[in-house]
């Protein structure tokens, strides 16, 4: 008896290592799940872009809720927000209507500009154009529904692939394809922006060559970007599944544009790219591969880096081919850029499938987050964002809160028919712990010495009164610089002062309109604030 006893133990114990679950990682908070106004209903995240957080740390979620039988009957698009962390939420949320009055309103996609106003995008059939509104952080409407674009080509019915982004000069950067590479309406990438906070555009720009070959998904965020600015997206160069990375880029900020040249091309299929650009102009470049040999099992998401606008890409040191997801493990859908410019944290993220069913279909996918503190240079080791066994994460995206967290939301979708009446579809966040890095200890070791204060107003005309307090007497050094990192002013240099309040005059009036950083030190001690000249 004993013998059988062990014998099913050691059988038992095989069973359960055969179904191990990875789990999250360590640093990882638990996941929340979002409200609904609509108690039986399914809900739906949206593909990029649909989280954002304000510069006091009010964390909102754009969401839509569809029908239990047909998800793709919308009842409706839904903000809430958070403002302990992602705790708690608006519960019932707020819905957003402008998208009700048009046919066809598609999902709604958030951005932020540094005056706390609140941007969603989103698209409709009829009429056949791009759609943009106001809010104020409390979800107030301010403008309901300006214009952003109507569509350029002469495609029946088309639709449209949108992403939007805003540079920290407050310009709104929306870029789109219409057309699809499912159908033999070609699809071409285009491109407008704002200099005047949405109320009026440029006129579209076309990025790619109306060559009869797709051009699909372009995707860039310029969250800290000056004026150098690249665009890429998905380009077919023919045959089945045969896809290059191609772009464009703007040395005025996107007033215009260079020809589309090739950023990644090889034998393989090089699919659906994200770029961001930092604050020194540096583009971050992610992207999907599938290998010829071996599209589904081999897919995998590589990352390269250049600081030559384009011209040359660069592997990093680790991993040094580039490879960011794991060796054979099919891992795809990358996106999710965010740069922490403050702590220095460069995030991704993508879609893990290690797990996926050949038999049903099911993805059974989890999401994988990864950074970098050294601007793309070396990467941590990935870390898993969700452990969601048979189920499989969908939509996803990712934000910054203000002291550096990453958070992050994504659908969990049910095994089976997305349309399966007992079949499960909502959406959840999740928050990761600050990446404590030298600037963050730095940081940290500041507040006990002294304090740089935020200027107020902020944004400022032409001068604007500069406030710090210390804890001791000490020698200070106070600097401006420009968000390309050159110095402007020295307000302070190396000049001995008493502990207590001090302030001190900034006069901009020799200074273009942009944000400029206030640099405080004393001693090896450093802070910083951002401050913004608008005139």
């Amino acid at each position: 008896m004993r013998k059988y006893f062990f014998l099913c133990i050691i059988i038992i114990s095989i069973f359960e290592l055969g179904f191990c679950q990875h789990g999250v990682g360590s640093e990882w908070q638990s996941e929340v799940l979002l409200p609904l106004v609509h108690s039986w209903a399914k809900q739906r995240g949206v593909l990029f872009n649909n989280i954002i957080t304000t510069s006091d740390g009010r964390i909102i979620v754009s969401t839509a809720e569809v029908d239990t039988a047909n998800v793709n009957i919308i009842l409706g698009h839904y903000l809430t927000y958070s403002d302990d962390g992602g705790t708690t939420w608006l519960n019932p949320p707020v819905h957003f209507t402008p998208p009700n009055l048009v046919v066809g309103g598609s999902g709604v996609k958030l951005a932020m500009d540094y005056n706390d106003t609140l941007y969603a995008l989103w698209s409709s059939r009829n009429p056949s154009a791009i759609f943009i509104s106001k809010l104020d952080k409390s979800l107030n409407i301010i403008k309901d529904s300006i214009r952003v674009s109507s569509q350029v080509t002469n495609y029946s019915n088309p639709g449209f692939a949108t992403h939007f982004t805003i540079d920290r000069y407050n310009r709104i950067h929306v870029m789109w394809n219409e057309g699809s590479p499912n159908t033999p309406q070609t699809a071409e990438c285009f491109y407008t922006r704002s200099t005047d906070r949405g109320l009026t555009w440029s006129q579209p720009d076309t990025l790619s060559v109306f060559d009869g070959h797709h051009s699909a998904f372009p995707h860039a965020e310029f969250d800290n970007a000056g004026d150098t600015l690249a665009i890429p997206w998905r380009g077919s160069i023919g045959g089945i599944k045969r896809w290059d990375i191609y772009g464009v880029v703007s040395t005025n900020g996107g007033q215009t544009w260079s020809n589309p040249f090739a950023f990644i091309c090889t034998n393989d299929s090089d699919w659906d790219p994200d770029l961001l650009v930092d604050n020194q102009g540096r583009f971050h470049l992610a992207y999907n591969v599938y290998p010829a040999s071996n599209p589904l099992w081999g897919a995998r998401v590589e990352y390269r880096y250049s600081d030559n606008v384009g011209t040359t890409w660069v592997t990093p040191s680790n991993p040094s081919n580039g490879q960011l997801s794991p060796s054979g493990i099919r891992s795809h859908l990358v996106e999710g850029f965010r740069y922490d410019m403050q702590n220095n944290v460069l995030w991704i993220t993508w879609k893990d499938e290690r797990n996926f069913n050949t038999s049903t279909g099911d993805a059974e996918a989890d999401m994988i987050a990864d950074y970098s503190t050294d601007r793309g240079i070396t990467w941590s080791s990935p870390e898993f964002v969700t452990d969601r066994y048979d189920s499989t994460v969908a939509f996803k995206a990712g934000a910054l809160l203000p002291d550096g967290e990453f958070c992050v939301n994504y659908e969990v979708i049910s095994p089976g028919d997305i349309n399966n009446l007992s079949g499960f579809l909502r959406v959840y966040f999740r928050k990761r712990n600050r990446v404590i890095t030298a600037v963050s200890e730095n940081k940290h070791t500041i507040s006990n010495s002294l304090n740089l204060y935020q200027n107020n107003p902020n944004p400022f005309k032409s001068t604007v009164m500069i406030k710090f307090s210390l804890s001791r007497c000490n020698f200070v050094t106070l600097e401006v610089f420009d968000a390309l990192g050159k110095k402007v002013a020295t307000l302070l240099n190396k000049k001995e002062m008493n502990s207590g309040n001090h302030s001190i005059v900034f006069d901009a009036k020799n200074l273009s309109s942009g944000v400029y950083f206030c640099c405080l030190k004393t001693d090896n001690i450093i802070e910083h604030k951002k401050i913004e000249l608008v005139k």
